[in-house]
């Protein structure tokens, strides 16, 4: 008698947009950063009407990711110091949500927001 062959092949995709939103959301959480630094919308996006998340770029190779994000603080914070507080909340949740290694996560300080004085 034969036995059924019992293993299946299994494959997970993870749209860039989803590592995106997770990344738009982990810098949503930190005080005294203002936005994602934003970038014009490519003809694809806007044909598709397909969500843009700023400036983010990510680069996956064998299930490794490199991430890059432009931010815009806001006036009176400290660089550095928002820049760190990012690349661990990206890097822990890139690596809790979706079990893929980071190897580096690169902040660009874009731009300082104002408070418009009215």
């Amino acid at each position: 008698m034969n036995k059924p062959n019992e293993t299946v092949e299994k494959s997970l995709h993870i749209s860039q947009d989803v590592i995106a939103q997770i990344i738009v959301n982990c810098i949503n959480e930190v005080d005294g950063v203002y936005s994602v630094a934003p970038v014009m919308k490519t003809p694809r996006q806007i044909w598709l009407k397909q969500e843009n998340f700023g400036n983010i770029r990510i680069g996956l190779v064998d299930d490794v990711i490199s991430v890059t994000v432009g931010i815009i603080i806001e006036c009176g914070t400290k660089a550095i110091a928002i820049s760190e507080i990012i690349q661990e909340k990206v890097k822990g949740s890139i690596q809790n949500m979706l079990g893929l290694m980071v190897a580096r996560v690169n902040i660009n300080v874009c731009g300082v927001h104002t408070q418009d004085k009215a």
